[in-house]
């Protein structure tokens, strides 16, 4: 038993509590900013600049240092870490500029086709995936780029829209959504011939995350009522029923979730929380037109941005288990490049003509 000089003192215990996200700086652009990568070794931003180029940004001392001259209307921008090599689809000359991230000056750019836009890469095999469509006809072509000698190793003749693309650096599979037949394609990235073609729901144009916890591929399917499931072992599809024109989708490797937006074109739509260790939906909460969002896994808070016919709304930040609002930051007219520092949380948000530094 406690002496008596315990029994009616009053323990102060002292709670801590995470700071809420704030934004600390804004940073000033020559244009519209698109598609963002952070290489975290380096701490320096990659964005695309419309026609500008691709801008570089210090998030050190949150300064552009330079902007880099790519091919022709620039549009996707992704990294290999391991290399320091930055890789830029251009679309309008069907070329892949190549950047070294050391000097920030192109090594080299590189003819895939007609028409490029969507650009993936393993930073483990340091292969490049480029797709490519063709103006004059109904299809297009996957051309693979070897990282070491900056040269194509091999082209595959697509039939249809080759649309998006995503690598499982750890099966070393690459899988491809085809827009005009429907379809997703299952590249073997050792021999790089297709293992299987699969039917998916229509018009995946939404870039698919992919769960190394739940060994799936998660494809939004933006004109059908299901978002397609990829066992990534057997190749077979399990569609789970959503709604329609589904538009976003985001994925907590962490917690596992998956966050998907529906509905969002002409009313106000729902945002389903899909629990990736038994494919079902587990939550979902009312969405305005034109949602879009991102989380980020360290804290798991998950950002809503809804930019309408009148301007963007705030900013708001939901706790990403409970849905449960936790701040609400003034509004962004974002453009959807996001980059997360791990290190610091710190999002670097792209908008027009400016970058939002969020202290997460």
């Amino acid at each position: 038993m406690l002496p008596k000089a315990y029994l009616n003192t009053r323990v102060q215990v002292k709670v801590t509590t995470q700071p809420k996200p704030g934004m600390i700086a804004t940073i000033p652009v020559s244009s519209e900013v698109g598609n963002m990568v952070l290489n975290p070794v380096t701490n320096l931003v990659y964005f695309i600049q419309n026609d500008n180029g691709l801008g570089v940004l210090d998030a050190t001392t949150n300064k552009v240092i330079t902007t880099v001259k790519t091919g022709q209307m620039p549009g996707n921008v992704i990294i290999n870490p391991r290399t320091n090599r930055i890789y830029v689809s251009n679309w309008l000359d069907g070329s892949v500029s190549i950047i070294n991230g050391l000097t920030n000056k192109v090594i080299t750019t590189i003819k895939v086709g007609e028409r490029c836009d969507e650009i993936a890469m393993n930073t483990r095999t340091n292969k490049i995936y480029a797709a490519s469509i063709s103006l004059s006809s109904r299809n297009g072509k996957l051309t693979v780029i070897n990282g070491k000698t900056n040269r194509i190793q091999k082209q595959l003749p697509f039939k249809g829209r080759p649309s998006t693309i995503v690598a499982d650096d750890v099966t070393n599979r690459i899988y491809i959504t085809n827009t005009m037949n429907n379809t997703v394609s299952v590249l073997n990235g050792s021999n790089h011939t297709i293992i299987k073609t699969i039917k998916v729901g229509r018009n995946p144009v939404v870039t698919p995350v992919l769960s190394k916890k739940s060994h799936c591929l998660y494809i939004p399917n933006n004109l059908s009522r299901y978002c397609s499931i990829l066992n990534l072992g057997t190749n077979n599809v399990h569609n789970l029923q959503l709604g329609r024109l589904q538009s976003d989708i985001i994925l907590n490797p962490v917690t596992n979730r998956i966050y998907i937006t529906s509905a969002q074109i002409e009313s106000k739509g729902r945002m389903y929380v899909i629990d990736g260790g038994t494919n079902r939906v587990i939550q979902s909460m009312t969405v305005p037109t034109f949602t879009s969002m991102f989380i980020n896994p360290n804290t798991n808070h998950l950002y809503l941005s809804v930019d309408n016919e009148n301007g963007p709304d705030p900013l708001t930040v939901y706790q990403g288990s409970s849905l449960k609002r936790i701040a609400s930051l003034p509004p962004v007219d974002f453009t959807g490049g996001v980059a997360i520092n791990p290190l610091t949380n710190r999002i670097y948000m792209g908008a027009d003509k400016k970058i939002v530094v969020i202290q997460d």
